[in-house]
């Protein structure tokens, strides 16, 4: 048996009607989960999410202003 093949977990899930596959992979030189590294990423983009959101607010302002 490949241990590569034993590392690897493929997950099937449809959501509205797309099927998404991932396959995931077991590292053993990770130095964070993945629960770790989602988190790490959300928290550190949280500032630019908010950036975008009130980008997305102003331009809808615009060109709702801009149809009158």
């Amino acid at each position: 048996m490949n241990t590569e093949n034993s590392k690897s977990r493929i997950t099937e899930t449809s959501i509205g009607g797309t099927v998404y596959i991932v396959e995931s992979l077991v590292s053993d030189n990770a130095k964070e989960t993945a629960y770790t590294k989602v988190k790490r990423l959300i928290i550190s983009n949280s500032k630019d999410l908010i950036k975008l959101s009130e980008t997305t607010q102003l331009l809808s302002q615009k060109d709702y202003t801009s149809a009158k």
